[in-house]
C-alpha cells in the first residue's frame, strides 16, 4: 500500500499531562496527527486496521524549501536541519495507529527513510504485511 499525504511533515512533540492542552506546539501536533490520520484513512479505505506484522518499505519526508534558501537548496537535496528524522517517523507512526495498523508495535521492519527538500511538502509511505 502506498500513501501520499499532502501535509508538511512535523516531528513528534513531547507532551505532559497539562502541557498538551496549553502548549501551542502540542496543539499543532495533535491537529497534525488528525490530518495525517484522516488523509491516510481516505486513501487506504481499510475496513479494519492491519493486525499483522508490518514492513515499512519506504518513508519519505518531503520538507518545504525555505524562501530564504531557494538558491542554495534544490528539490531532492537532503534536509539536514530539524526536525530529526526519528521524530518525524514517530509523528507518522503515532498518527496511523488505529487507522492503518492497530498499533505501531506491529512495525517489525523499516526500509529506506529519507528527509529531503521538495515541493509540495508531503509524506510518502509504502507499507506491506511482513513475512519472515
Amino acid at each position: 500500500m502506498r500513501l501520499v499525504i499532502p501535509v508538511e511533515p512535523m516531528g513528534a512533540v513531547r507532551m505532559t499531562g497539562r502541557g498538551k492542552w496549553v502548549k501551542p506546539a502540542a496543539q499543532r501536533y495533535i491537529e497534525y496527527k488528525i490530518v495525517v490520520g484522516w488523509e491516510a484513512k481516505r486513501q487506504a479505505r481499510l475496513e479494519v486496521p492491519i493486525q499483522k506484522p508490518i514492513r515499512i518499505r519506504e518513508l519519505v519526508f518531503v520538507m518545504p524549501i525555505p524562501k530564504s534558501r531557494t538558491r542554495q537548496v534544490k528539490p531532492g537535496d537532503f534536509h539536514t536541519s530539524r526536525p530529526d528524522i526519528d521524530n518525524l517517523f514517530k509523528g507518522v507512526t503515532d498518527a496511523l495507529n488505529g487507522i492503518i495498523w492497530e498499533d505501531d508495535s506491529l512495525i517489525c521492519e523499516i526500509g529506506r527513510q529519507l528527509k529531503i527538500y521538495g515541493d509540495p511538502p508531503r509524506i510518502e509511505i509504502e507499507i506491506e504485511e511482513a513475512s519472515a
